[in-house]
């Protein structure tokens, strides 16, 4: 199976909530989301797993394009079994635990076999991190909608329960142009870095890195010199060093 670019989509659910946002994956044309709440049956709410087609999804979810983190050899066929199984083993939707970011990034992370390249914090989800080795040394490279990136890590791993989360990573560094939506170059270079957030409200991480670059991408303005700087936008605020940074609370 030739390789497939997959992308992540994101929407800000305001109103009526500030810092929360919906998430969908793209793999080539087909979007992938948790659809809008569906009628309750007998006091819940299913998830249901929806597919359109085109540049944005259903939901207005990548509206700006949205990004790329990675790229995937999973066949059609393979894709409709693993969401399948997704539902049978979240049959519910719960805002705070099995909901469309929840299904997102362990998509994501199936898709890629954990080679992924994804900055955000979940607002809000049990990621199940059953079957993920941290360890998985490798890289990837593509180029879809004025977006071209390359990306090679070590290792990296994530974990959230409701909106508390944990995050790491190893020898983690990626180029990326950007032509449209958004534009700009930039060159991350982290050789560890350990994270923890209350969702999209409060953060910091520490470790070591040197990102540089500058302009608009996957819905921030950033710019970074050396590790030095910060970005403001669907991430909210954050300030970086060279040995660590903090973030606070989503503004778009």
């Amino acid at each position: 199976m030739p390789k497939r670019t997959v992308k992540l989509g994101r929407k800000l659910l305001a109103p009526p909530s500030p810092v929360a946002h919906h998430w969908a994956i793209q793999v080539d044309d087909t979007w992938f989301e948790i659809g809008p709440k569906h009628k309750a049956i007998e006091g819940r709410s299913p998830n249901v797993i929806e597919r359109n087609y085109g540049d944005v999804a259903d939901s207005g979810a990548g509206k700006f394009g949205g990004e790329i983190v990675g790229t995937t050899t999973k066949t059609d066929s393979e894709i409709d079994n693993w969401c399948e199984r997704w539902v049978r083993i979240n049959p519910d939707y719960d805002f705070m635990k099995d909901n469309c970011q929840k299904f997102a990034y362990e998509f994501m992370i199936w898709l890629t076999d954990n080679n992924y390249k994804c900055d955000h914090r979940v607002d809000a989800g049990n990621i199940d991190t059953e079957n993920r080795e941290f360890w998985a040394a490798d890289g990837f490279a593509a180029a879809k909608g004025g977006n071209a990136i390359a990306s090679f890590g070590l290792g990296q791993g994530h974990a959230s329960v409701g909106p508390a989360n944990i995050k790491a990573k190893v020898g983690q560094f990626s180029a990326q142009a950007v032509a449209g939506p958004g534009f700009g170059a930039f060159a991350d270079a982290t050789v560890a870095e350990v994270g923890i957030s209350a969702g999209n409200i409060v953060g910091a991480h520490v470790g070591l890195n040197a990102n540089t670059g500058a302009g608009v991408r996957n819905g921030n303005v950033e710019a970074h010199l050396l590790g030095f700087g910060g970005k403001i936008g669907a991430d909210g605020i954050e300030i970086n060093t060279p040995v660590g940074g903090v973030n606070a609370c989503s503004v778009m």
